[in-house]
């Protein structure tokens, strides 16, 4: 394997993996999945409890816990990084750094808020509701894509039905939980967690840190392998075991608000896993085709890959806000009929969980969809959107118009073969986030 083909792979994979926000609100998605489970809508209400309350309450059992974790992780996960073990989480009794000494242990931004809040859409509504900053919830500086409406303060103690919190928490991680965690990332503690270098994403985006533990290519050509092994190096299975591991722990221990709070991370990855630009770097492009690209830039003719990286960019946010738009309307109308909606409602029984299910079943039915998404974008979407490499989609006046452009452009049969391709998207997310969510709930 010579440096060249290293470096021609590299160059490619290295900014076409520029987003990493798989669906725009993942509450949205989250909420009609929970709502349509007995066992998630009708639970007993929770006491709200801070995390250092929770930590303080379990110090002993959890350092074994996170222990035995570590153990598990580097015996069964793909491509796991093992812990320094400075970070190990140890039972000091010291509360002051308590919930920074577990942000380390578990590794992720020391400056992740992890606050009490629930983020609920307009129809619903707590009693004695108080706001919440945004900065108290997002360690971002650009939070324009937040609806600080949404975004309501709760106090240790206060009862919320679990509904709430694990739909809030399901948008958790793309509040900066994975951001700043390799050695090149800048940050102090991107050099001890032990992950290295950044495999890819765009590290200039205040978010892109994070496309690493966001997306994973589980599912490539060996010659890609061969030839950039750091493709490799992705992390949402790890962060999938986590969150489950701390949520069944959580409510083995009792502590029932955190064991919602957690189920609600871990299933914002499996969330991520359904959608194809999350698990395929270039859909539509053949190996030979991205290689081709790699090799051009590699040779000095740069433009064939920021081509491709501007389309796959494009496609991938008009997915984003197609979902997005069709199921805000449909709430606001209150049609819960709709095809969307009603693709995310659990089908029981539910399939059995297996450890293996992110990188075995989840991802690899997202990516044996991802030609068919991008032919579908291409039949349905005007051109200048999806196929134009001189547009920036985000750069049009006309994001907020994008049903009836849809409509427009290939009438009723286009926006229904749209329609359908985003539910069955959002029907396999309902498959496999149920089964985890069963997983957890068998330890309470």
């Amino acid at each position: 394997m010579t440096l060249f083909s290293r470096l021609a792979i590299f160059g490619c994979f290295f900014t076409f993996c520029v987003q990493t926000f798989a669906w725009d609100n993942h509450t949205l998605i989250s909420r009609a999945l929970l709502e349509s489970m007995p066992e998630v809508r009708d639970a007993a209400p929770v006491k709200v409890e801070s995390l250092q309350s929770f930590l303080l309450a379990n110090e002993e059992a959890l350092a074994t816990h996170l222990q035995n974790d570590e153990a598990w992780m580097q015996e069964n996960l793909w491509n796991y990084q093992p812990r320094p073990q400075d970070l190990a989480f140890a039972a000091t009794g010291n509360e002051k750094d308590v919930v920074m000494r577990f942000k380390r242990a578990i590794r992720i931004n020391p400056e992740a808020r992890l606050g009490l809040y629930a983020q609920l859409p307009p129809s619903y509504r707590l009693d004695n509701m108080v706001p919440i900053t945004l900065k108290e919830v997002s360690v971002f500086n650009d939070l324009a894509h937040m609806n600080p409406d949404e975004f309501m303060r709760l106090q240790p103690g206060q009862t919320i039905a679990p509904l709430h919190v694990a739909v809030s928490a399901n948008d958790e991680p793309d509040h900066g939980l994975d951001i700043g965690l390799f050695t090149d990332s800048g940050t102090a503690y991107g050099k001890e967690y032990g992950f290295g270098e950044q495999a890819f994403g765009n590290p200039n985006l205040e978010y892109g840190t994070q496309a690493p533990f966001h997306m994973a290519f589980y599912h490539e050509s060996p010659v890609l392998y061969a030839l950039g092994g750091f493709l490799k190096r992705t992390y949402p299975e790890m962060r999938i075991y986590q969150y489950q591991s701390l949520a069944r722990f959580a409510f083995a221990q009792g502590h029932d608000y955190w064991g919602w709070r957690f189920m609600g991370l871990g299933l914002h990855y499996i969330g991520d896993f359904s959608n194809p630009y999350h698990v395929t770097p270039v859909p539509g492009n053949s190996t030979l085709s991205t290689l081709w690209v790699g090799l051009l830039n590699l040779l000095g003719l740069p433009d064939a890959q920021k081509e491709a990286t501007q389309l796959v960019s494009n496609r991938h946010t008009v997915l984003e806000e197609f979902q997005s738009q069709l199921m805000t309307l449909q709430l606001q109308e209150g049609n819960h009929e709709h095809e969307t909606l009603k693709s995310l409602a659990v089908e029981y029984p539910v399939n059995q969980y297996r450890h293996t299910d992110p990188v075995n079943l989840f991802s690899k039915v997202s990516a044996d969809k991802a030609d068919h998404v991008h032919h579908v974008l291409a039949d349905t979407i005007p051109h200048a959107y999806v196929m134009d490499v001189n547009v920036e989609y985000t750069d049009l006046d006309a994001t907020d118009e994008l049903l009836d452009t849809v409509k427009l452009e290939s009438g009723d049969a286009g926006f229904n073969q749209l329609t359908n391709t985003v539910s069955d998207l959002l029907a396999d997310f309902s498959r496999h986030g149920s089964a985890y969510v069963q997983h957890i709930l068998q330890a309470k």
